[in-house]
């Protein structure tokens, strides 16, 4: 019997909110893996980051399936969803402690982190514990002046035997803040970021530019939509609207976008069946088989092609937010879900129960907002109305189950 005990292994640690992911990620985790032996990198998207929490990121989902595309050419690479599924704050140090735990002592851990990050490193939770449990890997781009670097990592190593090393990455230019920027300008980010994320954020809208209304527009699209509805229905817009933008605010949404959404929402509400029908046809505007049967609810997706059609608005996410208000859809958006929950929150809807408690949900935390609304909205179809319900309603009740 062979009682040899296993080689340690190398396990490189790569977190980041990766937002997103770029090509300055890839080339320092393959520095590191080259230069200290890395058997393994292992990516780590952050979930809610202490020192970023008052930032409107990308959700967590988008930034995991970004990472996973941009590594899963590289057979060292991994992705972990370890901080994204805990709940709560993330912190640094519960992780390397949590793969300490998962790893036992069949690993040494590296953290690769930046210079900037090494000299802050005692305002971090529990540094002095972090400090001991694995290496850090101090990542510079060429030039950077270190003087300051190296006197601060020398007190470290001094004050609590820390192991800190240096590398110089090229690379480390690409900054993620710039590619938004860039993205948000219309400028290009090809070879800034693997051609798999770049496709993936084009297919999402991630990082779009920004609409930017003025008062005379406003008003503008205010009298157009009064126009096409009636009375009623133009009230119970204009209560879509000052509750969507409520919940914007604090969730840091573009209030813009959720403006013309909000507004624009029931724009074909209320044609006739024929007329849905006859648009459906000349726009090839795609249906499902129960939409097919239901007419009225394809008023969404006639929506957002007329608010496309007539004011040249072409964002996704504001017509997709348009599109599937009426039954919602799987990987609903932020700003999908607040078009939803505002549609059914609005003050014009009265009084029904379980809508004070939706109301307030949505102010912070959309998805247990979703979960009281859907089954709102199903017991009232089933148990009112007497009508059959889309079968998405019963899949996003499951999906948002897990957030109740």
């Amino acid at each position: 019997m062979d009682t040899q005990a296993s080689p340690i292994r190398k396990l490189a640690i790569m977190g980041g909110t990766f937002d997103p992911i770029h090509i300055g990620h890839l080339v320092t985790a393959e520095e590191v893996r080259h230069e200290f032996g890395i058997d393994e990198v292992l990516f780590i998207p952050t979930g809610h980051p202490p020192h970023k929490s008052n930032i409107n990121m990308t959700t967590s989902e988008h930034r995991y399936l970004m990472t996973v595309l941009a590594t899963a050419e590289n057979p060292n690479f991994k992705v972990s969803r370890l901080e994204m599924d805990r709940e709560g704050v993330t912190y640094t140090v519960d992780t390397v402690k949590e793969l300490k735990r998962i790893y036992a002592e069949t690993v040494k851990l590296y953290f690769i982190t930046g210079a900037d990050a090494v000299q802050k490193i005692l305002t971090w939770k529990s540094p002095e514990e972090l400090l001991k449990l694995c290496d850090f890997v101090a990542v510079t781009r060429p030039g950077y002046h270190k003087a300051e670097l190296i006197q601060k990592v020398e007190e470290l190593k001094k004050q609590y035997e820390a192991n800190i090393h240096f590398l110089e990455v090229p690379a480390l230019a690409i900054s993620s803040s710039n590619i938004r920027e860039r993205i948000n300008a219309m400028k290009p980010i090809k070879y800034l970021v693997p051609e798999e994320v770049e496709n993936y954020i084009k297919k999402y809208d991630l990082y779009e530019y920004k609409i930017c209304l003025t008062e005379e527009e406003r008003t503008e699209m205010y009298d157009y939509v009064a126009s096409k509805l009636s009375p009623k229905r133009y009230a119970h817009t204009r209560g879509v609207v000052e509750i969507a933008l409520e919940y914007a605010k604090y969730h840091h949404l573009d209030y813009d976008e959720i403006f013309i959404a909000a507004l624009f929402h029931d724009i074909a509400k209320e044609l006739g069946k024929e007329e849905q029908k006859r648009l459906c046809d000349l726009y090839k505007i795609e249906l499902d088989e129960f939409e097919q049967k239901h007419i009225d609810l394809a008023h969404g997706k006639i929506g957002a092609v007329l608010l496309e059609k007539n004011w040249g608005i072409s964002k996704p996410s504001i017509l997709n937010s348009i599109r599937y208000h009426t039954v919602g859809r799987h990987n609903m958006t932020d700003l999908d879900k607040i078009i939803y929950l505002a549609d059914m929150t609005e003050e014009g809807r009265g009084t029904y129960k379980g809508k004070d408690q939706i109301k307030e949900l949505a102010h912070y935390d959309l998805d247990r907002a979703m979960y009281k609304a859907l089954i709102s909205s199903y017991n009232y179809v089933t148990n009112i109305l007497k009508q059959e319900v889309h079968p998405i309603t019963q899949e996003l009740i499951e999906y948002y189950k897990q957030f109740n």
